[in-house]
């Protein structure tokens, strides 16, 4: 009798599953609204509605291939999903791959689409770029059709330009909060961000693990100053400061009498219009303005030359005159020596 009715149960199940049974909801464990496989309409058709509490999972022989949670993670190789799309390789050949059929889709040394991410019809690209066989010359990134970024097997970067001919090269402007040069000798172009417009130049300290401020060279792009706390060494140094000291031989500059100049000399123990010695230790020295101050002191010592060189002329005319005069008197002095000594 068992083997009877076991016998008629597996020819009504090969009836049920030999033919398209029609269904509009197959439920489980009793509750239709958690547990149900049920369909939707689309336009035209249907759609399948798989709707399981406790999440769905597709399995094989050789453990969990798809694994979608109760609270919407979705898994590839992994039970677990900690991520909205999480993907577990295991000890697989790693490989997520998007395919392009034909040749004429993927022409050579062009972006195609192989990921693309799309909103509001603005789309952006990420795909690989195959050269004149199936090699691979770049990984490149699209927006909205055209290419901007790309990397090349050589490790260059390219950002507006598909050529890179460094590790990064772009063709624009670029902006960065520091630049730091690598290697031992390093060096940071550091523009803090204090409310001015300081630009520092510095060098790595002694330690070698921090930056010497102290060293630095810094500009200052409020003002165009520039300041260096060390030596500062050139071929040539060009300044440019306006008026110059030529004022001095205009015919109304009044030149300061020498007795001026040596009185002031003796209480000041320095030229007039030249800073002290104790004045530019403690504020400095600016080269532009004291370099006009010295010329103008060459200028005014250049006019006492030229003064001093007309009084010595004037006394040698005057000394030849007395030396004639002088030669003269001589000449009538022994005159009158010889008419006396005939007298006597």
């Amino acid at each position: 009798m068992k083997k009877a009715l076991s016998v008629l149960g597996l020819v009504i199940c090969e009836l049920l599953f030999s033919q398209d049974i029609p269904f509009n909801k197959l439920y489980g464990n009793g509750d239709p609204i958690n547990f149900y496989l049920g369909h939707y309409p689309v336009s035209g058709s249907d759609g399948l509605d798989i709707n399981w509490y406790g999440g769905v999972r597709l399995r094989t022989s050789t453990g969990v291939g798809f694994q979608l949670t109760e609270i919407g993670n979705v898994g590839i190789g992994t039970s677990t999903p900690k991520t909205k799309f999480d993907v577990n390789f295991g000890n697989e050949e790693k490989a997520i791959r998007f395919f392009q059929p034909f040749a004429a889709q993927n022409p050579i040394n062009t972006l195609v689409s192989s990921l693309m991410f799309t909103w509001y019809n603005n789309h952006a690209d990420m795909g690989i770029i195959r050269g004149d066989s199936d090699n691979i010359i770049g990984l490149g990134f699209r927006f909205n059709g055209e290419e901007k970024v790309r990397f090349i097997p050589n490790g260059n970067v390219g950002i507006g330009t598909n050529t890179p001919q460094y590790k990064l090269d772009v063709v624009g402007d670029a902006q960065f909060q520091d630049i730091i040069s690598g290697g031992t000798n390093s060096w940071i172009f550091h523009t803090p961000d204090g409310g001015g417009k300081l630009m520092h130049l510095a060098p790595k300290n002694v330690a070698n693990n921090d930056w010497d401020w102290s060293k630095a060279f810094v500009i200052n792009g409020d003002n165009g100053n520039a300041l260096l706390n060390g030596k500062f060494e050139a071929k040539e140094v060009k300044v440019t400061l306006t008026p110059t000291a030529d004022f001095v031989f205009e015919n109304e500059y009044n030149l300061p009498k020498l007795e001026d100049v040596e009185k002031h000399i003796k209480e000041k123990k320095h030229l007039p219009e030249i800073a002290s010695a104790k004045v530019m230790e403690k504020d400095g020295v600016n080269i532009g303005e004291f370099q006009i101050k010295l010329l103008q002191k060459i200028e005014e010592l250049t006019l006492y030359s030229i003064e001093q060189n007309k009084q010595i002329k004037k006394l040698q005319e005057e000394n030849k005159t007395l030396k004639s005069q002088s030669e003269k008197i001589n000449k009538l002095e022994k005159q009158l020596e010889q008419i006396v000594s005939k007298k006597k």
